[in-house]
């Protein structure tokens, strides 16, 4: 099976972790026997306007020359926004040559709603043989924005699902002071500056704890600052971007994870990974958090944006006994067991090569 991949989203070296789960994606179809006979993707963020706009440029040729002229048995499509302006002229003046798999996530979608790309998203989307989801909850939000859709396949497939030979539990002593972790971009709309204010209602309580969080984004000056307003330095330690295959160790070292966002998330698998190190969650109740986190049984949920009840949840599950927090842990394990690679990928594999090799 040949598959033509089309993403406006792929790690880079100076920033691995952006559209991390295509790349995962691609790496697990490979291993599958599925050869990318064309791949047209942009890898790492773009902060400039004029950087983006030959950026993109770049990127529509490069999707205009593999439609036309590369052999492949289909087109998979990763987040359709960015891409239904070429694909929607690319459809109208070359027709359909091959079956098309859209993958919508998160607001590449619902942001849309109302605007102009909309209309384009629409055709496309009408275009698509099969359209890939990764929760259950945003294949409902889908088909309620894009009522047409009730027609076609809808296969809910979890961003590649967790990989347990990366993400896995190792056996360490319980921690004398409790660590609270979060792993997220640190952009507006993720929760950081809640996780932080949470963080000085714990000691303004004086509960002892210390906080590791990891990632990258446009906010980071902005949550340093935040950090030295609500004197959190002695207690909270910002590590910066951490590599994939290193954010195994960071799980294992976290008591809880806190997963704050604010957004829509479609998903939402770095609570997955930590679940996967049997650590338990503590997130926010909303999209495709609140479709794997089981309040009080493998974690928390908080209403999105209220500090105070973030910060309640995390003295709860500190005020845990032993025995109730391993529970915890055990269940956060079994619900990632749920989301393992191999059954994920194995499924989409055998819905691609149905669709795609009988054409």
């Amino acid at each position: 099976m040949k598959i033509f991949l089309i993403s406006n989203m792929y790690p880079s070296k100076t920033d691995p972790l952006f559209g991390v789960f295509v790349k995962n994606f691609r790496e697990e179809l490979e291993n599958r026997g599925v050869d990318f006979a064309a791949v047209s993707v942009i890898e790492g963020k773009r902060f400039h306007r004029i950087q983006k706009l030959f950026t993109y440029l770049k990127y529509y040729l490069s999707i205009a020359y593999n439609y036309i002229f590369k052999n492949y048995n289909c087109v998979y499509v990763h987040v359709i926004t960015h891409n239904s302006p070429i694909m929607a002229f690319l459809l109208l003046i070359f027709g359909k040559k091959k079956p098309l798999v859209i993958n919508v996530h998160g607001d590449d979608v619902i942001s849309s709603k109302g605007k102009k790309i909309d209309r384009l998203n629409r055709f496309v989307l009408k275009k698509a043989d099969l359209i890939v989801v990764p929760s259950s909850y945003f294949k409902q939000l889908v088909v309620a924005n894009y009522p047409f859709l009730r027609a076609k396949r809808i296969l809910v497939s979890p961003s590649a699902g967790v990989d347990i030979e990366k993400f896995y539990p190792v056996p360490r002593a319980e921690n004398t002071i409790p660590i609270i972790g979060m792993i997220s971009r640190i952009d507006a709309g993720k929760g950081w500056d809640i996780f932080l204010d949470a963080l000085a209602v714990l000691k303004n309580a004086n509960v002892g704890f210390i906080s590791k969080i990891a990632g990258q984004g446009l906010e980071q000056q902005a949550m340093q600052k935040k950090i030295i307003d609500l004197n959190l330095t002695d207690n909270v330690s910002f590590l910066g971007l951490i590599k994939q295959d290193k954010l195994v160790h960071l799980y294992n070292e976290l008591d809880i994870m806190v997963f704050p966002t604010q957004k829509s998330e479609s998903l939402g698998l770095v609570g997955l990974e930590a679940m996967a190190c049997k650590v338990p969650v503590i997130g926010s109740n909303i999209a495709g958090l609140k479709t794997y986190i089981s309040h009080t049984v493998n974690g928390f949920l908080f209403s999105p944006g209220d500090a105070g009840a973030l910060a309640e949840n995390i003295m709860n599950f500190l005020d845990l006994s032993g025995v109730d927090k391993d529970q915890m842990r055990n269940a956060a394990y079994r619900t990632a067991k749920d989301y393992e690679s191999k059954i994920v990928m194995d499924n989409l594999h055998k819905n691609l090569e149905k669709l795609c090799t009988k054409n």
